[in-house]
């Protein structure tokens, strides 16, 4: 039987998109991270702004508006949430 995933697990783009915003110390806008998730992952750049809605509600990044859209410029957060170990570490031990 043949065990079909409709979405992706987007933590891969969660993490590449935190360490893009992480070179700009001015942070980065929405169509910068769409444009970045286009040319260089293989996600759509539809999932970009689930992705930085859920670093945001993980305290990763701040987003000024707070209302995420083309306006939008996304920052690192002051303070890194605490790392938590992945799924993917638990599967290997």
């Amino acid at each position: 039987m043949l065990n079909l995933v409709f979405e992706p697990d987007t933590g891969p783009l969660r993490r590449i998109l935190r360490g893009f915003i992480s070179e700009a110390p001015g942070g980065r806008t929405i169509p910068e991270l769409k444009r970045y998730t286009l040319l260089e992952t293989v996600y759509q750049p539809g999932k970009v702004i689930d992705a930085v809605r859920q670093l945001r509600n993980a305290g990763a990044v701040t987003t000024a508006p707070r209302a995420i859209n083309t306006k939008t410029r996304v920052h690192l957060a002051a303070t890194p949430p605490a790392p938590s170990p992945s799924a993917e570490q638990g599967a290997l031990w």
